[in-house]
């Protein structure tokens, strides 16, 4: 089980378009930073539909994200993705066996 962290926007770099290649189905998905407007997009919310995805609360808090991404949320338009704090983020990288930052 790999946890691979994702921080680049996908308007800025292909980070997650390649994490996304080779991903296994038992890996999960962090996003961060700019990583967290992707769920913006309806492209992006297919694509990771299927995948267990964290959200980093800071970050979705710092650019303003929170309302619209619990709309995304509750729609299940990006499908079930969960929003957490630093702590938990520890927590994940304990469970998986490795983290793989792009």
């Amino acid at each position: 089980m790999i946890l691979h962290h994702i921080q680049a926007s996908v308007m800025s770099d292909d980070a997650l378009s390649t994490c996304l290649r080779y991903i296994h189905p038992k890996d999960s998905i962090l996003l961060s930073s700019d990583a967290v407007n992707c769920l913006l997009q309806p492209q992006w919310q297919q694509r990771l539909a299927n995948i267990a995805l964290f959200v980093l609360q800071d970050d979705v808090v710092a650019r303003g994200l929170s309302e619209r991404l619990m709309i995304i949320l509750a729609n299940k338009a990006a499908g079930d993705f969960d929003i957490i704090d630093y702590s938990q983020f520890v927590e994940q990288s304990l469970r998986h066996d490795k983290v793989i930052t792009w």
